[in-house]
This record gives structure tokens, C-alpha cells and sequence, in this order.
């Protein structure tokens, strides 16, 4: 089964240099709702998915794996 890895949220935001208050205005979320999704309290939607991966440049093979193990 292929599973999301929460890991790159965080680390992708961070290696693009954004603050969650750049995100949120980016995405259209509040700070907090960006906070519990890299933490992995709240799940995403598919549309903030791609918001998300938009924002950070990447694919979304780039964070999906077969074994739940981590992003490439």
C-alpha cells in the first residue's frame, strides 16, 4: 500500500526557506492547520496536497513511497 510520508512537509518548507506565515498565505490555511499537518496531528486534503507540493517545488512521487518508509 502507498502511504503520504509527513516527514518532507517541515523539510521542504524549511530547505525553501518559508515561514509558516508565508505558507499559510500561500495555501490559504492558518498557522496552526499548517503546524498540525507537519506535525501529522491533521490529515490533508488531496487539493492541499497539491497546494503544497506546488509551493515546494515538487512531484508527488517525490513524497509517496510503496512502504510508508520516508520520501527520496
Amino acid at each position: 500500500m502507498e502511504s503520504v510520508n509527513l516527514n518532507w512537509l517541515r523539510r521542504a518548507r524549511r530547505q525553501m526557506h518559508l515561514s509558516v506565515d508565508r505558507v499559510t498565505e500561500m495555501v490559504g490555511k492558518n498557522k496552526s492547520t499548517i503546524s498540525r499537518y507537519e506535525n501529522g496531528i491533521t490529515n490533508m486534503t488531496v487539493e492541499v496536497l497539491f497546494k503544497l507540493l506546488d509551493v515546494y517545488h515538487l512531484l508527488i512521487v517525490d513524497v509517496v513511497t510503496k512502504d510508508g518508509d520516508g520520501c527520496h
